[in-house]
């Protein structure tokens, strides 16, 4: 099984990376190939709004969304993970949702199916209140389900700010990996026949 993990942070090694970190090991032991797109480090341009993807299904612009989209449509888990930034998912996240419109399931039908592809979100945050992270979450659900991709578990982080925080906190990697180890039983159901 192909697990894709999308990261929202602009740092491959910032805290959101490090809880993904977590979350992947179980997977990656359990025999996952897990691939890893951390969206700083990616060449995603802005959509120009030319909707020339309304009539063709593809975006004029040739940057990694279309590599990004192949591993995602091959695999049979997307994990969606972002900081918080301003209550909301990062400036890279949404510019790399916005590019997804050619795949968006309001214009384009079956592009990815509903069968073979679960999601997951990730939300980390500095402050102390969940409902913040319930609203990137929100982001992360309504751009999967766009995809045809329905959202089977989420994880949040709160009060993680600075590495130290995550050192401090041992709980919340702890937290993470049982998270990731829950991720395998929950595909072994969710794929079952019933």
């Amino acid at each position: 099984m192909k697990a894709v993990c999308i990261l929202g942070s602009p740092k491959p090694k910032g805290n959101t990376a490090t809880i993904l970190d977590e979350i992947e090991r179980p997977l990656i032991e359990q025999g996952f190939e897990v691939i890893r797109h951390c969206l700083g480090e990616r060449n995603i341009c802005f959509c120009t709004g030319c909707v020339s993807c309304f009539e063709s299904g593809q975006c004029v612009q040739n940057d990694d969304v279309h590599m990004i989209i192949s591993d995602l449509i091959e695999s049979s888990l997307v994990i969606v993970a972002s900081p918080s930034y301003w209550g909301d998912v990062t400036g890279q996240m949404k510019v790399f949702i916005d590019r997804c419109t050619p795949y968006c399931n309001a214009r384009h039908t079956d592009r990815i199916s509903e069968s073979t592809v679960k999601g997951v979100a990730v939300a980390v945050r500095a402050g102390r209140s969940k409902e913040e992270n319930e609203n990137l979450v929100k982001t992360i659900e309504h751009f999967l389900g766009h995809l045809n991709i329905p959202l089977i578990s989420k994880f949040t982080a709160e009060s993680v700010d600075t590495e130290e925080d995550l050192i401090e906190k041992p709980e919340i990697l702890s937290a993470a990996y049982n998270f990731g180890k829950s991720l395998t039983s929950l595909l072994g159901c969710v794929d079952c026949e019933p």
